[in-house]
């Protein structure tokens, strides 16, 4: 009898190897001329143009799919139903030149990988593109584990039969319990008729993170995402030029909890009734987490364009919610508006002002709002003014990869929580990018727009206290003097 342990792990070990046998690396080139073809090395990837679709459809769990740079499309005789149907187990890898041998060594920034729902390639800036496939990437029912990672996906036109959901999702659809994860990838260029240009997620959940979703249109409803039932994070995730009638960025509704976290909102619109050109919330149960976010130049036709909360809870902390316009202008009802639902808002600027705990209305001050640098500027009010207990347990990085909690010595510590205190927005401001004390206007030099800054600062506590002794006075203004010039 005691030999039945031992049958029984030699069993599982040999189950564990033969598992581990089955898993491989499967090669595509589709513009590969030589080689056997067979997926297994670069030099015999799979190649033609349905080497991805070949690959995918020879590939089992464990497995991963490295990608050569090119362009690759869903089918290639014009199936508006096909799409690149992710796997549960399977991690499908873009950004290859085609010589490496291990995934750390690619670079998915340089080497393009393109997955086009363009299927005829005649595609205009407004036109010849319904003949597109309707769903670039389709991850429905795929697991955690289904993972797409270094792509530019672009194409996607969803104009088909609402039944079967060819209305919704043109980038990538995520429906009956999918949630799978995406990694790296820019979404650009997809269009629909009900929502979600870039994808619709529903009944589902799914993990973004380091994405960008740029310049989709999501018809009526979430110009990036439509997502609805649904629970889903999007980390390090930039949203910029999305357009719909209502919900230009993201449309949040039938409940679910989406968590956003070191994200940018900027130049999204809705040009509808609903609003919310960068969020619109609907419906009592639904959730929308704001951490450490920037939503910056978003417009709205009429309401917030910012965030409009039509029902349900936006919770929003160390976030930055500046220059969204409406009717009226930037106001603070065009920053963040409570339609019927809940907003709850902490240690975050908002520009009129917003109800909160240590809430701000000051100016954040970005690099160059007008050309899209919503970093912060070295005189901005956000900087080592958060709150560290409100950042989310494992973040250490901003939008940009930078370190999250960076101390600015001559800047006083105005947060909460011991120093290093993290910078409101999506961005930290590095040390190393401070030219030089006084330099309030950040423009590389101290002069008088800089004593302009904090004269008009005067007597208060943030902007111009150089000193970080609470109130700015004379003190400040010697040394700002001081150090006139360039820096």
């Amino acid at each position: 009898m005691k030999i039945q342990p031992l049958v029984a792990l030699s069993s599982l070990v040999l189950l564990a190897t033969a598992l581990q046998a089955r898993a491989a690396v499967r090669y595509v080139d589709g513009a590969l001329a030589t080689g056997a073809g067979t997926g297994a090395s670069w030099a015999d990837a799979y190649s033609g143009a349905a080497s991805l679709q070949t690959a995918l459809a020879a590939a089992v769990s464990g497995d991963e799919i490295w990608v050569k740079a090119g362009t690759y499309l869903p089918s290639t005789t014009g199936v508006r139903t096909a799409s690149f149907t992710m796997k549960s187990g399977v991690a499908i890898y873009g950004g290859f030149n085609g010589t490496e041998a291990t995934l750390s060594a690619r670079n998915w920034k340089t080497n393009i990988t393109i997955l086009s729902g363009d299927l005829l390639g005649n595609d205009m800036a407004s036109a010849n593109y319904t003949e597109n496939s309707y769903h670039v990437v389709l991850g429905t029912g795929a697991a955690i584990t289904a993972i797409l990672d270094g792509f530019t996906v672009r194409a996607g036109y969803a104009n088909g039969a609402s039944a079967s959901n060819q209305d919704k999702g043109g980038g990538i659809l995520i429906v009956s319990s999918g949630a799978p994860t995406v990694r790296n990838c820019i979404f650009v260029s997809h269009r629909c008729t009900f929502g979600g240009g870039a994808g619709y997620i529903y009944a589902a959940q799914a993990t973004f993170a380091d994405c960008e979703f740029n310049d989709n249109n999501g018809g009526s409803y979430g110009g990036a995402f439509d997502t609805n039932a649904v629970t889903s994070t999007f980390t390090r995730c930039i949203f910029r030029n999305n357009t719909a009638a209502r919900a230009g960025g993201v449309e949040t509704y039938g409940g679910g909890n989406t968590t956003y976290t070191n994200c940018l909102f900027a130049g999204n619109r809705s040009t509808g009734s609903g609003g919310g050109a960068a969020i619109w919330i609907g419906v009592s149960s639904s959730v929308v987490n704001a951490r450490n976010c920037t939503f910056a130049g978003n417009v709205a036709t009429t309401v917030a364009g910012g965030v409009n909360t039509t029902a349900g809870t936006l919770n929003a902390s160390n976030c930055v919610f500046w220059g969204n316009t409406g009717p009226g202008g930037a106001t603070a009802a065009n920053q963040i508006n409570a339609g019927g639902g809940t907003n709850t808002v902490s240690w975050s600027i908002v520009q009129g002002g917003f109800a909160g705990t240590s809430n701000l209305s000051t100016d954040p001050m970005f690099v160059s709002a007008a050309t899209g640098d919503y970093t912060l500027g070295t005189g901005s009010s956000g900087i080592d003014s958060g709150s560290n207990a409100l950042v989310p347990a494992g973040v250490t990085t901003d939008l940009l990869g930078a370190l999250r909690f960076v101390d600015i010595p001559s800047v006083p510590d105005t947060g909460s929580g011991a120093a290093p205190m993290v910078d409101r927005g999506a961005y930290e401001l590095a040390s190393a990018v401070l030219p030089c004390l006084g330099d309030l206007t950040n423009n590389g030099q101290v002069d008088g727009g800089d004593l302009g800054v904090l004269l008009g600062g005067w007597g208060g506590s943030i902007t111009g206290d150089l000193d970080g002794n609470g109130v700015v006075n004379g003190a400040d203004l010697g040394m700002l003097l001081g150090n006139w010039g360039p820096c």
